[in-house]
């Protein structure tokens, strides 16, 4: 799960970086029409990188939690709970 998120990151960066560049060119073009969809894009990947951002701060908080479970003995099959939820 951790390589996902990070592999999902990696490639909006450099989904951002090539809207960046296309903006750029449009700008020096004059071609503003074009420029509007690169930062409507741009705009678009900068919400999933927030959103990426709240995915990984809930599963540190998450991750926290199960240490402090397994710090005090408790411990939770995790597999046997989503199977429970799909019945």
């Amino acid at each position: 799960m951790q390589d996902t998120i990070f592999s999902q990151e990696a490639d909006l960066l450099q989904k951002v970086s090539q809207c960046i560049e296309y903006i750029q060119e449009a700008l020096q073009n004059r071609d503003y029409e074009t420029m509007c969809i690169e930062m409507s894009e741009l705009q678009f990947l900068v919400m999933q990188l927030q959103a990426l951002e709240q995915k990984k701060a809930r599963r540190k908080q998450l991750m926290a939690i199960i240490q402090d479970m397994r710090k005090r003995g408790i411990q939770i099959d995790f597999m046997k709970l989503g199977k429970e939820r799909n019945v």
